[in-house]
């Protein structure tokens, strides 16, 4: 019995010694299961911050390209601008030059065109030292096709940054060296046309960024030099064909006129023949002098494109004198102006009244009974325009066309007189040799009831003033 007293305690004390064991093992292990959790969700956060970091890194590389196109949008779509508003070669070049240096940070540009003939780079425009303030180039130079990195760029069309050019033997050398080197071709239709050339005092400081901007703007200057090269041509051909047409209207008016003289002559003498054969010897020879003075005057001023209204009035005067000499004053005239007329400061072409003078007193006056006149009126339109007006009170031109009807072997159709024909077509020369107004109309003047009262015509010219 006592034995077994005895052993009870120290199966307690064993029993007390298992489980202590076994809570500490299942702390060690709650202690390795935290821990590891905690790594596990340690990495895990580390991982979203990662993750997060890269994706904001990410975002802040995409906002900066953003940035990036969208200021090298702004500035191409400045250069845009300024070259689309340039009306010559040279206003192109040294606008991009200019431009380079404001809008790209550049310290200097210079542009470069192709003499094809000499196959020299020729400098055309330049931003920087190379340039003052009047836009002027300092001591330009000239590179052969081929030398150096602007003579290869300019051969090969291919554009070149350099980031050392101590390390490359074709640099030369302009006003002093540089460090860092940009070139680019204008090309046209696959033909070089010139060069642009940048260069920096330091190293590496041209990126492709800045190749990109600039071919866009090379490429934006061969477009606008290729439309303006257009345009010159076209401008050029179009002076050819004036040129051409002026020089056969010249001859055309120089000939009308010269048909003008003989067919004037050809009716004033039939005028003296009619004196000599009735035997008026006074009146023959007061015709003759007063026909000699007025072929004086026309064969002073029958060359010349445009002489004085005053000139021509008294050429007109002299011929109206003339007729009133054959007609036996059977007729009146009148010539007046407008108070804004001064007739020795307007001038128009000559021998352009008496024509239609002398068909109304042929066809509108002769045929008529009773009074017999004609008013001449002058007057300014527009300051450049001279408004003549003749009037007559005859037959008008229905009943003359009637009268000539009638003419044994006429053809029925109406008559327009040689002078007429001739100084309508004048006009019309005139008109489309100086690009001015030059033109007549013809109607019958009518009262209220129909009936006609005479022929009205009306002549606008441009001043030669």
């Amino acid at each position: 019995m006592a034995s077994t007293t005895t052993n009870i305690p120290l199966a307690c004390t064993l029993l007390k010694i298992d489980f202590g064991e076994e809570l500490l093992l299942i702390v060690a292990v709650v202690l390795i299961l935290a821990l590891i959790i905690y790594f596990l969700l340690r990495r895990i956060v580390n991982e979203i911050k990662l993750r997060e970091a890269q994706k904001t890194e990410i975002e802040k590389l995409k906002a900066l390209g953003y940035q990036h196109q969208l200021e090298i949008e702004q500035v191409i779509n400045y250069f845009v601008s300024n070259i689309s508003e340039q009306k010559t070669i040279d206003g192109i070049l040294w606008g991009v030059a200019k431009n380079c240096i404001s809008k790209l940070g550049f310290e200097d540009c210079v542009i470069y065109m192709l003499d094809e003939q000499r196959r020299v780079l020729v400098q055309k425009a330049a931003w920087g030292p190379k340039t003052t303030e009047q836009n002027k180039i300092v001591n330009p130079i000239e590179i052969p096709a081929g030398k150096g990195i602007v003579g290869t760029v300019a051969v090969t069309g291919k554009p070149e940054i350099i980031n050392d050019t101590s390390t490359d033997k074709r640099y030369i050398i302009d006003d002093k060296r540089r460090l860092s080197e940009i070139t680019l071709p204008i090309v046209i239709n696959g033909k070089i046309l010139g060069v642009i050339d940048s260069e920096h005092p330091k190293k590496n400081f041209y990126t492709q960024r800045h190749q990109q901007i600039l071919s866009t703007i090379a490429s934006l200057c061969a477009d606008k030099i290729d439309k303006l090269i257009a345009e010159e041509q076209t401008h050029q051909k179009e002076i050819e064909l004036i040129k051409l047409s002026q020089d056969l209207a010249t001859s055309r008016l120089t000939a009308l006129r010269s048909q003008m003289n003989p067919h004037f002559i050809f009716n004033a003498l039939n005028s003296v023949q009619q004196y000599i054969l009735k035997g008026d010897v006074d009146e023959a020879n007061r015709y003759l002098s007063k026909f000699s003075r007025l072929q004086r005057e026309v064969l002073q001023h029958c060359d010349q494109n445009f002489i004085s209204l005053e000139k021509e009035i008294e050429m007109l005067n002299l011929y109206l004198q003339l007729e009133q000499l054959r007609f036996n004053d059977n007729f009146v005239y009148n010539i007046r102006f407008s108070d804004d007329i001064d007739p020795s400061e307007i001038k128009i072409p000559p021998m352009m009244l008496q024509p239609f003078v002398e068909n109304a007193i042929w066809h509108g006056l002769m045929p008529k009974k009773g009074d017999k006149e004609i008013a001449i009126d002058f007057m300014l339109q527009e300051d450049d325009l001279v408004v003549c007006t003749i009037k007559d009170n005859g037959i008008g031109r229905e009943a003359s066309a009637k009268l000539k009807q009638l003419i044994p072997g006429h053809n029925g159709s109406i008559h327009k007189s040689k002078g007429l024909a001739l100084v309508l077509e004048r006009l019309d020369v005139l008109q489309k040799h100086y690009r001015q107004t030059f033109e007549a109309s013809i109607s019958d003047m009518r009262d209220i009831g129909g009936n006609t009262l005479g022929t009205s015509v009306k002549l606008v010219m441009h001043t030669g003033n």
